[in-house]
C-alpha cells in the first residue's frame, strides 16, 4: 500500500512539473521512483520511472523537438497521468499499466519525423534507469529482464559512465611522478 501511495504521489508531482516544464524535477521524481522500484522489484514502478524520465527529456529539448501544438501535447499527456492516477487509487492495476502504455504510445506517435527520436530516448531512458536499479544492488541479469534491455546494452552503458569510487585505476601525470621519484630517493 505504502509504494502506490509513493506511485501517486510521483504522477502528481510529475503533472506539476509538467506544467510548469521543469525537467529538472522531472528528473528529480525519476530517480526517486527507481529507488523505489528497487527496493520494491516492482516492474510496473520502473515503467513509471522510465515514462517520467523520457517527459524530462522531452521538456528538456522541447525546443529541438518541435512538437506541434506543444501545449495540447502536454494537456494529453497530463490527462493520461490523472487517468492513471484515478487507476491507482481505485487499485486497478492493469488500467493503470494500460495508461502507462497509452502515454508511451502517445510520446511515440506525437510526429512521425520525431517517432525515431522519442523511441531513441525511450531506450536510452530504460538503459539510464537499468544502471540506477544495478548501483541499487539488483543483478544485471534480473535488471535486463524486467527493463526489456540487453545484458550488452546495459554493460556497455555501465562501462562507459565514470565510477567515482574507482580511483586506483588513474595514473598520474609525469610531473607528479617525477616529483614522488625525486622523494623517494632523496
Amino acid at each position: 500500500m505504502e509504494e502506490i501511495n509513493h506511485v501517486i504521489e510521483v504522477l502528481t508531482r510529475t503533472r506539476h512539473a509538467l506544467e510548469q516544464e521543469d525537467a529538472t524535477e522531472l528528473k528529480r521524481l525519476s530517480d526517486q521512483t527507481i529507488h523505489a522500484a528497487s527496493v520494491y522489484q516492482h516492474t510496473d514502478y520502473m515503467f513509471v520511472a522510465v515514462i517520467v524520465y523520457t517527459l524530462s527529456k522531452i521538456v528538456e529539448r522541447k525546443n529541438n523537438l518541435q512538437i506541434k501544438n506543444w501545449q495540447q501535447f502536454m494537456r494529453d499527456i497530463n490527462n493520461l497521468l490523472s487517468l492513471a492516477i484515478s487507476s491507482l487509487q481505485q487499485h486497478k492495476q492493469k488500467q493503470f499499466i494500460k495508461f502507462l502504455s497509452k502515454i508511451k504510445k502517445y510520446m511515440e506517435n506525437a510526429s512521425k519525423d520525431l517517432r525515431p527520436l522519442i523511441e531513441e530516448v525511450l531506450r536510452k531512458a530504460s538503459i539510464n534507469k537499468a544502471s540506477k536499479i544495478y548501483e541499487h544492488g539488483i543483478s544485471l541479469s534480473k535488471t535486463t529482464k524486467l527493463l526489456g534491455i540487453t545484458p550488452w546494452e546495459l554493460s556497455e552503458y555501465i562501462g562507459e559512465k565514470e565510477n567515482p569510487h574507482i580511483y586506483l585505476n588513474k595514473t598520474m601525470d609525469i610531473k607528479e611522478r617525477a616529483r614522488m621519484a625525486m622523494e623517494f630517493f632523496s
